[in-house]
């Protein structure tokens, strides 16, 4: 039961999250470390009088305790969770993309694009460069690029990778040099950098 009220809590966080004018530091987002960690940042209205930022940091740390129970070791740490002007920033860490899976139950990969084709990802999808407006890449270009990075996210959530984003399907709006907001949350989204 409370598994479920913090990934409603999640949900709710992630969908509201994303719409408006707030800059990415504003917003709930998933950044890409290059040692594999996930930082899961979420950011969201908390100043409904019933909100209490002692309950949910309980009813999280026990949920990440009894994952971390279950796999052995720490896989998940709470790193803060504060409350300003009726916003909370939680931020999560995952120390891979199958954690963050595992424990929202969503649909997330951070590797190479020979280890997402080899975990059964369907690379058949059409991409457009980040760079050069209107040039894209289908299937062959894509498993070429073995080496290069990939991220396959299924929420709408803002993106961050710690190398240059190069091509992005369609559902993805690159923002900057290394950051996209992902709007589709129904199918995969795919964002490949250096």
């Amino acid at each position: 039961m409370r598994r479920l009220v913090l990934l409603l809590l999640a949900a709710a966080m992630l969908l509201a999250g994303c719409g408006g004018n707030k800059s990415t530091e504003d917003v709930t987002s998933l950044e890409f470390k290059k040692n594999g960690e996930v930082v899961h940042t979420i950011v969201e209205d908390f100043s409904a009088s019933y909100y209490s930022l002692e309950e949910l940091e309980s009813q999280v740390q026990a949920q990440v305790d009894e994952y971390n129970t279950n796999a052995g070791s720490q896989r998940i740490r709470v790193d803060s969770a504060e409350v300003t002007d009726g916003v909370i920033t939680m931020v999560m860490t995952f120390e891979g993309a199958e954690d963050y899976s595992s424990f929202y139950r969503q649909a997330l990969f951070c590797g190479t694009v020979k280890d997402a084709f080899n975990a059964g990802y369907d690379l058949d999808v059409q991409l457009a460069s980040a760079q050069a407006e209107g040039a894209s890449i289908g299937r062959q270009d894509i498993l070429e690029m073995g080496e290069r990075h990939i991220a396959v996210v299924r929420e709408p959530i803002v993106v961050k990778t710690y190398a240059d984003i190069l091509y992005a399907s369609g559902s993805v709006e690159v923002t900057g040099n290394r950051e996209a907001t992902v709007t589709d949350s129904q199918e995969l989204s795919y964002i490949i950098f250096r």
